[in-house]
C-alpha cells in the first residue's frame, strides 16, 4: 500500500497578527498572541516496505525554501531574489523535532496569498532557472564530518505548493524525488556450493550516464548534461541489492548500462532500443548468475525488469541502515522466552516487528523488560486475551479481551518513538480516567503519524494522551463508535488525544457515537474544519479546547442534547454556529473564544446557558432568548460586540450573572421580567464585571416587575443614565427612584412619551427657580400642583422647556414636600416631579465672610465653595461646616498660619439639585458639576466651561474683583470622602483646588488634601516630591506623569521653587539656606521628587509636599511668603522673612522625616494627581 512519509516535526515562517479594527470598535480578538506561525509540514511521495523507521532525515539536513507573494489575485514569478524569502535555510532539530529557519519571514499582510518552492539538499543556486546538480560518482561513501554520504547527497528532492492563503493553519508541502534511481539486484542462481555466492567478490557499475546537470527550481526539471564521463557511477551497496541516483536521460540504443563483475568475471547489460531514465521512478534490474559445471565459468542472466515508484532507500540520510529485529510469537504471553530463542538480547533490542499472537503479558514484558525498545510494528501480530499479573513486584499487567490492546500497555514508555498498530482483529485500545493511566499516555517520545486501522470500536479515554511528539497525520478507521467517555473530565488527563501535536486534519468517522472529555484537548496544530457526524450522541467536556488551528463552523448533531462545559473553549474557529431546537443546556466556556460568528439561533427548547458559555465570540443580529430559558450565568455573551436590536429577557428568568452581557456595546434595548429578582456585578472583574456593562448603545430599558429587582453596582457601568426613559410601572416608580442601582438613572418613568427631567426639585427657603424638560408626544396639560409653587407652562405639546419657581418658605417652617402631576391629554398617562424645600438662614447663593484682610492691599481672596450639597444638606448644616472645616486647615500651617491676616475668606450658599458627587458611571446633577473622572480625578464635568462658570460665579458675588482673580485661590469642598484631589492652575495665579473631605488616615486625610492641593499647589505653586518611578526623570516613558518638559514649564511661569533638576548645591534655589544658622540641620540636598527618584532634587527630606505631613519645606514656606507680599502689594525681604519664619516643632525629627513612605508612594500613585496647567485665563464677558 502506497504511503506518504512526512518530515520530522515542523518547518515555520512566522507572520505578524494584527489587531483587528471594524469601524471604530475592537473585533473579539483570539487569547494568545503576537505572531501565528505558518507551519510547513513535509513529506516525501514513495513506497515504504521494511524499515522500522519511516523518517527520512536526520538531525541537523538543511533544505532551502522560497517565498512568492501574490500581487493581488495574481501568482508572482520567483526570481533570483527578491522574494519573500529567497532560499531560507530550514536546519533540522533532531533532539526539538522541529524544523528551524535562518530567520523569520513574515506574511505580508493578511489578504496576500504566496506559493512555496523547496528543494534538498541546501546548495546555494545562482539562477533559479538553471541551477547546476551534480550526482555523485562513488555513492557508497558513508556520510562522516558533517558531510552528506554520496547516495543522499545525490538524491534532489523539488516541491512546490501554490496559493497559500494567510489564513491557512498548515502549509503542506510535498517533495518528489527529481531523479531516477537504478535498483540491481544480484540474485544466486544454481551452481554454487553452500556460502560459496554470500562469499564472492561483486561489483556493479553504472555506465554511460551524465553526473551533471541543470535543475529549474520554478518547475522542478532536471537536464542532463550532454557530456557522459569515461568513469562509471558506483551505488551503493546493501546485501545483493545495489541503488543508484542518475540523473534523468536517454542512453542511445547497443550502449552498455551496466557492468556487473562477480569473482573478476564481467558481464555487460545492454538493450538494442534507446533506454530511458524517468524522473521520480525506480528502475529495476534483477540479474540472476548461474555457475556453470566443470570449471565453465558464470553465467549472468537478466530475469526481470520493472519501472515501479520509488522506494524508500533501505539507509537513512545518515547512511545507517535500521531494520527490525522480527520475532514470531506462537504462543501468547511468551514473547520473552521467543526472543530469548531467537539469540537476542531484549535489553537491546531497539527496532521490533512481532507476528503471531500476543496478549497483556507480552505489553509488560515490553513496556517494562525492554529498555532501549524504540521501534515496535505489530502490523502482522494477533491480540489475544490474557490474564493480568505480575512480571515481578512492581511490574503488573492487567486482563485483556481478544482484540484488546490493554490499558498500562506501553504507558510512559519514553524510549518509543515508532508505533504501527495490528492490522487485523484489532478492536478497543484501552484507557482509563483519571491520572492519565491509558494504553500509550504519556509516551512522550512517539514520533510521525498514527494510524488506527480499521476495526477499531472504540479507544478509551487517555490511550494517547501526552504523546507530543506526534507530529503527523492521525487516521481514524470508519469502524470507530466510541472515542473516549463523557461520564468525568480531569483536564490535562483523561483526553484520548489531549495534548498530541498532529499536523492534519482531523476526519471523524461517520459511525462516531461517543466523542469523549477532552478528546483533542490543546492539540494545537490540528486544523482544517469540525465536521461532527451525524450519528453522534454524545460528546464531552473539553473535546476541543484550546484547538487554535481549527476553523470554519460548526454544526451540532440532532442527537446531541447537551453541550458540556469547555466543549470548544479556545478554538478560534471564525465561522458560524448551528444548534438544533432539541439542546436543553450548554455548559461553561463551551464556544467561549472561538470567534463564531454571523447571527445566533438559540435551541427552543434551551433551559441553561451557563458562565461564559459564548464569551468573546463575534455574534452579529438580534439576538432571542428561548422562553423556555431560567439560567443565563456570568459573562455568558460577553464581547459579543455585535449584538444589537432590543434583548427581551424570558419570564423564567430570576437572576442574569455577573458580566453576562458586558461589552455588549450595539445592544439597543432591554426588556426585564416581571419575576426577575437580580442583575449581578462581580468586583473583582473591574472591566466586565457588570450584567450590561459598557453596553453603549443601550437606548431603551422595560422593568416590569412592581418590586425593583436588586441591581448590584456597577451591573450597568458604562450605560448612559441620563440619555432615555427608565420604563416601569406607574406605581413603582417612587420605588424605582430609591432603589439601589435604579435610582442612578435620571429619567424613570411609567411611559417614555411622557418623561419630566429632572424628575425631582428641590430649594432652602428663599424665592428660586428651577428649570425643567417636558418630553411628551402630543398635547399635555398639568394635573395638580403645590400651591407654593408655580409652573410658566402649564400645558402644551412635544418637548417643552418649563420654568417652576418655590415661593419664600416663611422663617421656622417645616420642609414641606409635593409633586408636579403632568399627564397626556386624551390618555392616561402621568408622570410627577417631586418637590421638596427646606428652612434655612441664608439665601441661596449668598455669599458669607469668614473674614477680611487686615493687612496688605486687601486683595488676596480664598472662596470655599461646596459642591454636590442639595437643600437638604444645607438646610442640616453639612456645607457650612465642611468648608469651615477646609477654611481651618488651610491656616492651620506655617506659614500661612502667621501670614493668615493678609487673606479674605468667603463662602456660598451653593444649592445642588442632588446630593452626592457623580462618576463615570453615575450621573449626580450639583450646582458646579463636579465628578470623579478616571478613577479619582475631579473637575467639572463639562470641562472648561464649568470652570468659567465657577469664576463668574464668584465675581458676580461683588466680593471678588475680576481683576482679582489671578490673587484668588478657590478651594471646592465635594461632597464626597474618597481621597483623590486635584488642583487647576491658571498663569496669571488663578487656581481651583479641589479637596474631597478624604477619610483615609494621616497624612491622607482632609487637612492633608487641603494642605498639599490648595495651600502647596494652588497658592504656593509648589511642585510635588512624592515618587512614583525608581527611574531617571529624563529617561523614564511612562504616560502617567510628568517629565522635564513639564517640569522647565511650570520653571518658566514661576513655579516649583521647591525642586530642581541639578544637584549642584551652588545652583539649587535652595542653596542660601543650606549653610544657614537656622536651616542647615535639616536643609540640604536630597535626590528623588516629581514622581522620580533620580534626576530631580528637593530640599529637605519630607515635606507636606511629599507625604501630606503638616509641614511645609523651608524653601517652600518662603516661595509662599514671597507670593503672599507680591500680592499684597509689599516688599519682601530675606531678613524679614527668617525673623518671622516658624519652624514647627517636630516637624523636622527622625519620626516624621521617616514616615512610611512607601505607604505614601503607593496611595499617592493611586490616588493623587499632580497639578494641571490651565493656560492663560478666559474672558468672563
Amino acid at each position: 500500500m502506497k504511503t506518504f512519509r512526512y518530515l520530522l516535526g515542523a518547518m515555520t515562517v512566522a507572520f505578524m497578527a494584527s489587531c483587528a479594527l471594524d469601524e471604530g470598535g475592537f473585533e473579539p480578538q483570539k487569547q494568545d498572541t503576537e505572531k501565528k506561525p505558518i507551519v510547513i509540514a513535509g513529506r516525501i511521495n514513495q513506497e515504504y516496505e521494511t524499515r522500522a523507521n519511516d523518517e527520512g532525515f536526520c538531525n541537523g539536513d538543511v533544505v532551502g525554501i522560497y517565498i512568492v507573494d501574490y500581487d493581488g489575485d495574481t501568482p508572482g514569478t520567483l526570481q533570483n531574489e527578491g522574494n519573500r524569502a529567497d532560499n531560507l535555510r530550514f536546519t533540522f532539530d533532531e533532539a526539538a523535532y522541529r524544523w528551524v529557519p535562518a530567520y523569520e519571514v513574515y506574511w505580508k499582510d493578511k489578504n496576500t496569498h504566496i506559493d512555496l518552492y523547496g528543494y534538498y539538499p541546501w546548495g546555494a543556486p545562482e539562477d533559479v532557472e538553471n541551477y547546476a546538480f551534480e550526482v555523485q560518482k562513488d555513492q557508497r561513501k558513508e556520510a562522516e564530518n558533517g558531510q552528506l554520504g554520496g547516495y543522499e547527497a545525490s538524491d534532489f528532492l523539488w516541491g512546490k505548493l501554490t496559493d497559500n492563503a494567510p489564513t491557512a493553519a498548515v502549509i503542506r508541502l510535498g517533495f518528489n524525488h527529481m531523479m531516477a534511481s537504478a535498483r540491481i539486484t544480484l540474485a544466486e542462481g544454481i551452481g554454487f556450493d553452500e556460502g560459496e555466492w554470500a562469499k564472492a567478490q561483486k561489483q556493479v557499475i553504472v555506465l554511460n550516464t551524465a553526473r551533471k546537470s541543470s535543475i529549474n527550481l520554478k518547475t522542478g526539471v532536471v537536464t542532463a548534461d550532454s557530456e557522459i564521463p569515461q568513469t562509471g557511477t558506483i551505488p551503493y551497496k546493501h546485501g545483493d541489492d545495489y541503488r543508484a541516483i542518475i540523473v534523468p536521460q536517454a542512453v542511445p540504443a547497443n550502449t552498455n548500462l551496466l557492468s556487473i563483475t562477480v569473482d573478476g568475471e564481467s558481464y555487460f547489460l545492454n538493450k538494442t532500443e534507446e533506454f530511458v531514465y524517468n524522473p521520480s521512478k525506480q528502475h529495476n534490474f534483477t540479474v540472476t548468475v548461474n555457475k556453470r559445471a566443470a570449471g565453465g565459468g558464470l553465467e549472468f542472466v537478466l530475469t526481470s525488469e520493472s519501472i515501479t515508484v520509488w522506494e524508500n532507500d533501505p539507509v537513512s540520510h545518515d547512511a545507517i541502515a535500521r531494520e527490525y529485529v522480527i520475532i514470531n510469537v506462537p504462543e501468547a504471553g511468551t514473547l520473552d522466552k521467543c526472543i530469548e530463542e531467537a539469540g537476542k538480547d531484549l535489553t537491546k533490542i531497539r527496532n521490533l516487528k512481532l507476528t503471531g499472537q500476543i496478549n497483556s503479558r507480552d505489553f509488560a514484558v515490553m513496556r517494562f523488560k525492554m529498555s532501549r525498545l524504540s521501534a515496535l510494528n505489530m502490523r502482522e501480530v494477533a491480540i489475544v486475551a490474557g490474564e493480568g499479573g505480575e512480571l515481578e513486584p512492581g511490574q503488573g499487567y492487567v486482563n485483556n479481551e481478544d482484540g484488546e490492546i490493554p490499558n498500562y500497555a506501553m504507558n510512559a514508555k519514553e524510549s518509543l518513538t515508532s508505533l504501527v498498530l495490528p492490522e487485523n482483529g484489532l478492536r478497543k485500545i484501552s484507557g482509563e480516567e483519571g491520572g492519565g493511566r491509558g494504553a500509550f499516555n504519556g509516551c512522550v517520545n512517539l514520533s510521525g503519524s498514527l494510524i488506527i486501522p480499521e476495526g477499531v470500536v472504540e479507544i478509551e479515554p487517555a490511550a494517547f494522551g501526552g504523546c507530543t511528539s506526534l507530529t503527523g497525520t492521525l487516521t481514524l478507521p470508519s469502524t470507530l463508535e466510541i472515542l473516549g467517555s463523557t461520564n468525568c473530565y480531569t483536564p490535562g488527563h483523561d483526553g484520548v488525544f489531549q495534548g498530541c501535536n498532529f499536523v492534519c486534519e482531523i476526519n471523524l468517522p461517520e459511525n462516531l457515537k461517543v466523542l469523549g472529555s477532552g478528546t483533542f484537548s490543546n492539540c494545537k496544530n490540528i486544523y482544517g474544519e469540525i465536521r461532527l457526524p451525524e450519528g453522534l450522541q454524545e460528546i464531552g467536556p473539553g473535546a476541543f479546547e484550546y484547538c487554535e488551528n481549527l476553523t470554519g463552523s460548526i454544526v451540532i448533531p440532532q442527537g446531541v442534547t447537551t453541550i458540556p462545559y469547555d466543549t470548544f473553549n479556545g478554538t478560534w474557529v471564525g465561522g458560524t454556529l448551528t444548534l438544533h431546537d432539541g439542546i436543553i443546556s450548554i455548559g461553561s466556556g463551551a464556544f467561549a473564544n472561538t470567534g463564531l460568528k454571523g447571527e445566533l439561533r438559540l435551541p427552543k427548547d434551551l433551559e441553561v446557558i451557563s458562565h461564559s458559555a459564548f464569551y468573546n465570540c463575534d455574534f452579529s443580529g438580534n439576538l432571542v432568548l428561548p422562553e423556555n430559558l431560567y439560567t443565563i450565568g456570568d459573562k455568558a455573551f460577553a464581547y459579543n460586540w455585535r449584538l444589537m436590536g432590543t434583548l427581551e429577557i424570558p419570564e423564567n428568568v430570576i437572576s442574569i450573572g455577573a458580566g453576562a452581557f458586558a461589552k455588549c456595546r450595539s445592544l439597543e434595548g432591554i426588556i426585564f421580567p416581571e419575576g426577575l429578582e437580580s442583575i449581578r456585578y462581580n468586583t473583582n472583574w473591574n472591566d466586565d464585571g457588570g450584567a450590561f456593562q459598557d453596553c453603549f448603545g443601550i437606548g431603551r430599558i422595560v422593568c416590569k416587575g412592581t418590586i425593583p429587582a436588586y441591581v448590584m453596582e456597577g451591573a450597568f457601568h458604562g450605560v448612559a443614565k441620563d440619555n432615555f426613559t427608565l420604563e416601569v410601572p406607574e406605581s413603582a416608580i417612587q420605588q424605582y427612584q430609591a432603589a439601589t442601582g435604579w435610582k442612578d438613572f435620571k429619567r424613570i418613568s411609567a411611559y417614555r412619551n411622557l418623561v419630566i427631567r429632572p424628575s425631582m426639585a428641590t430649594a432652602i427657603n428663599t424665592t428660586v427657580t428651577r428649570d425643567l424638560v417636558l418630553t411628551a408626544d402630543d398635547e399635555w396639560y398639568v394635573e395638580s400642583q403645590p400651591d407654593w409653587v408655580t409652573l410658566d407652562k402649564t400645558s402644551g405639546k412635544g418637548k417643552t422647556e418649563i420654568k417652576l419657581t418655590f415661593a419664600e418658605m416663611p422663617a421656622g417652617s417645616e420642609p414641606r414636600e409635593g409633586e408636579v402631576v403632568f399627564m397626556l391629554k386624551g390618555q392616561d398617562y402621568r408622570t410627577r416631579c417631586r418637590l421638596t424645600q427646606y428652612d434655612y438662614q441664608y439665601a441661596e447663593d449668598e455669599f458669607i465672610t469668614f473674614q477680611e484682610a487686615s493687612k496688605g492691599n486687601g486683595k488676596l481672596n480664598i472662596v470655599l465653595l461646596g459642591d454636590g450639597y442639595n437643600a437638604k444638606d444645607i438646610s442640616e448644616g453639612k456645607l457650612i461646616e465642611n468648608v469651615t472645616e477646609a477654611y481651618g486647615h488651610f491656616f492651620d500651617i506655617e506659614p500661612y498660619k502667621t501670614y493668615k491676616d493678609y487673606f479674605n475668606v468667603y463662602t456660598a450658599v451653593s444649592v445642588s439639585p442632588e446630593s452626592g458627587i457623580g462618576s463615570v458611571n453615575t450621573i449626580i446633577y450639583n450646582k458646579f458639576n463636579t465628578s470623579a473622572k478616571g478613577g479619582v480625578t475631579l473637575s467639572g464635568r463639562n470641562g472648561e466651561s464649568d470652570f468659567n462658570y465657577i469664576m463668574k460665579y464668584i465675581c458676580d458675588s461683588g466680593k471678588v474683583a475680576s481683576e482679582d482673580l489671578n490673587q484668588t485661590l478657590v478651594i471646592m469642598v465635594p461632597n464626597t470622602y474618597d481621597y483623590g484631589g486635584i488642583c487647576y492652575m491658571w498663569d496669571e495665579g488663578f487656581a481651583i483646588a479641589y479637596c474631597p473631605m478624604s477619610n483615609y488616615g494621616y497624612p491622607l486625610d482632609f487637612r492633608g488634601v487641603v494642605q498639599h492641593e490648595a495651600g502647596g499647589h494652588g497658592f504656593g505653586k509648589l511642585g510635588d516630591e512624592y515618587i512614583y518611578h525608581n527611574t531617571f526623570i529624563d529617561a523614564c516613558s511612562c504616560t502617567c506623569c510628568g517629565h522635564v518638559f513639564e517640569f522647565n514649564l511650570a520653571k518658566a511661569k514661576g513655579w516649583y521653587d521647591n525642586l530642581s533638576l541639578t544637584g549642584k548645591m551652588s545652583e539649587v534655589p535652595w542653596s542660601h539656606l543650606i549653610f544657614h544658622e537656622k536651616y542647615s540641620e535639616f536643609v540640604d540636598i536630597f535626590e528623588g521628587g516629581f514622581m522620580h527618584n533620580r534626576g530631580v532634587y528637593r530640599s529637605e527630606q519630607n515635606s507636606c509636599m511629599n507625604n501630606d505631613i503638616p509641614y511645609y519645606s523651608t524653601i517652600s514656606r518662603e516661595s509662599i511668603v514671597k507670593r503672599i507680599k507680591a500680592y499684597a502689594g509689599e516688599e519682601y525681604s530675606f531678613e524679614d522673612f527668617v525673623a518671622n519664619d516658624v519652624v514647627e516643632a517636630g516637624s523636622t525629627d527622625t519620626e516624621t522625616k521617616s514616615f512610611d513612605n512607601s505607604y505614601i508612594f503607593n496611595s499617592r500613585a493611586s490616588q493623587q494627581n499632580e497639578p494641571v496647567f490651565m493656560g492663560k485665563l478666559p474672558s468672563l464677558k
